[in-house]
């Protein structure tokens, strides 16, 4: 289940809303994804009802954990979110908001999810035609942003990955942290240094 739409225009986050103007916004932004992991299987384990009980009360708890440390949903991705943190501190909030995510995923023992965060440039704004009648998506894009969603994919269950750079830049003190050293990451020509907290990492910082 990898396929979502993004969020309406009409609903699209305060925080990342595009400039009036060019009606895109070019910032600095940590970005952070989640995935559930097996969802497959269960799909085909519970009822079309159940299953959507159950995805709808874990995406609503993710989306809530994300607003607490100041950040904004900007889609759902079919069994897993995209949010985007910015300003000062945003790779700080995103990676105390993943580490939080990791602890409530020790009791999602049906619904498990992997999660991934990054950082850098990004550009948000409105896809699709812009005619009457036409639907438009809010969506933000970048390098962060597929450089996230791969680290998610990457990620295990409970387990954060994230790049070096990212959590050297949010000077988060934390256990259970693993060096991962220079990681070919699909579609990036060059490996990236990455870092992961494993699954029951805490941090002094939450």
């Amino acid at each position: 289940m990898h396929a979502s739409p993004a969020i309406d225009c009409a609903a699209a986050p305060a925080a990342c809303e595009p400039a009036p103007a060019g009606g895109e916004d070019l910032f600095e932004a940590a970005v952070l994804f989640t995935d559930m992991r097996g969802s497959s299987d269960l799909v085909t384990r519970t009822t079309p009802r159940e299953f959507f009980r159950l995805l709808n009360a874990s995406l609503s708890a993710q989306a809530e954990c994300v607003r607490g440390f100041e950040g904004d949903v900007v889609k759902y991705t079919g069994d897993g979110l995209m949010a985007v943190f910015r300003g000062m501190g945003r790779s700080s909030l995103a990676l105390r908001c993943a580490l939080a995510l990791a602890r409530t995923c020790e009791h999602e023992h049906r619904l498990p999810f992997g999660i991934g965060v990054a950082d850098g440039p990004v550009l948000a704004g409105f896809v699709g035609p812009d005619a009457p009648g036409e639907r438009r998506q809010y969506d933000v894009v970048g390098a962060a942003v597929h450089l996230a969603a791969r680290l998610c994919a990457m990620a295990a269950a409970g387990e954060v990955m994230t790049t070096t750079s990212t959590h050297d830049t949010a000077q988060l003190p934390a256990a259970s942290l693993r060096a991962m050293g220079p990681v070919a990451v699909p579609g990036f020509p060059e490996a990236i240094e990455c870092v992961a907290f494993e699954r029951g990492a805490a941090t002094a910082s939450l």
